[in-house]
């Protein structure tokens, strides 16, 4: 078993199903699994002069795979938790790679969203990995061909793999 910091699940498996089924009567839902996403979350103090003086706080995630930079309104919640090691993919983008998208990411979201008149300055506060949660379905097509969904267990939102 390996410990993580994980956000809560919010959907649990039986709401899961109750929701795919509401929106496919006809199709039968199973989940598979619960897996573990990796994410980094960096949190920075940003500062520059617009037409007042400026100064507050951004921050991002950035996907421990893809290393997609993703900005975050509020920080999440974490919580202990032990996992077996093939819930969770192994980091393919190591912290200090994830850093540096970060400070870009947010640097290029805060220059082009807000109008300052001076290079906003950003330095870093915290960072944490950590890891969220989605259920892994199964369902059979009308050609009788397995499909796959992705489902976040926090927002609730889902994808076709």
């Amino acid at each position: 078993m390996n410990a993580i910091l994980t956000q809560e699940i919010v959907f649990n498996e039986e709401e899961v199903l109750q929701g795919l089924q509401q929106y496919e009567k006809e199709i039968e839902f199973r989940i598979q699994d619960v897996i573990y996403y990796p994410y980094y979350f960096f949190e920075f103090q940003v500062s520059a002069k617009s037409l007042l003086k400026f100064r507050g706080k951004a921050a991002c995630t950035v996907d421990g795979l893809g290393g997609r930079g993703a900005m975050v309104d509020i920080q999440p919640v974490f919580y202990q938790r032990q996992i077996a090691p093939e819930q969770a993919p192994p980091l393919i983008i190591n912290e200090k790679e994830a850093a540096g998208i970060a400070e870009k990411f947010v640097f290029e979201n805060a220059s082009t969203k807000a109008k300052f008149v001076t290079m906003p300055k950003i330095s870093e506060i915290h960072r944490t990995l950590f890891y969220r949660p989605f259920w892994l379905a199964e369902f059979e097509m009308a050609d009788n061909s397995p499909g796959h969904l992705i489902v976040d267990a926090v927002s609730g939102s889902y994808h076709p793999l």
